[in-house]
């Protein structure tokens, strides 16, 4: 992905992304609103990988009240979905 498509892709949400690291995976949380609620598109790739190459999409449905629960529940997602694909090798 280029540079100008991933800065378009993101330019529609209007809070900048959660980005974290958890055991050697890098965490990307963009919450979006949805009606009056707020949800988020979770990603992760391996750290040292080209992040727009690599990454994976995190499945995650949840609405919540605001931007900041959105991105908190799209990082737990990403935790328990890391720690569960860790566990089936």
């Amino acid at each position: 992905m280029s540079e100008t498509t991933a800065r378009l892709r993101y330019s529609l949400f209007p809070m900048r992304p959660l980005e974290t690291e958890h055991d050697g995976w890098q965490i990307r949380v963009i919450a979006r609103p949805v009606g009056r609620a707020w949800s988020a598109l979770v990603e992760v790739w391996a750290t040292g990988s080209a992040a727009s190459a690599e990454a994976r999409i995190v499945p995650f449905n949840a609405t919540l009240s605001s931007e900041k629960l959105a991105q908190a529940a799209g990082r737990d997602a990403a935790i328990r979905w890391l720690d569960r694909e860790a566990k089936r090798g």
